[in-house]
């Protein structure tokens, strides 16, 4: 953390509560980075690139889903939208940036 951080938010809020704001996108930027290492770790240990490793996973998750032991699975798979990962973490910075927003306006309870 540097001053900037705090000083941005001095005076919003209890310093309990701008900390804990900061912990949280810092924990959101800190996931979304170790998610992005480890999918180039993958594709460099296996040489696979996401669509080839989908291409050569798909038999054996079509057959999994078939089961129909995983409705949630089979739903995100057949209807979720495949965005990129820039879209992906815009997104989620967005909601997370909401809900510290939305926080931070409540009055101190």
């Amino acid at each position: 953390m540097t001053e900037a951080t705090p000083a941005a938010l001095d005076g919003r809020a209890h310093v309990d509560t701008v900390m804990r704001a900061t912990e949280t996108v810092s924990a959101y930027f800190i996931g979304a980075i170790r998610r992005e290492i480890a999918i180039l770790r993958a594709e460099r240990t296996t040489g696979l690139s996401k669509h080839d490793w989908q291409r050569a996973r798909g038999p054996h998750l079509t057959r999994m889903l078939a089961t129909g032991r995983f409705p949630a699975l089979t739903k995100a798979v057949y209807e979720g939208t495949d965005v990129d990962a820039e879209a992906s973490f815009a997104t989620g910075l967005d909601w997370v940036l909401d809900a510290v927003a939305a926080k931070l306006a409540r009055p101190p309870a």
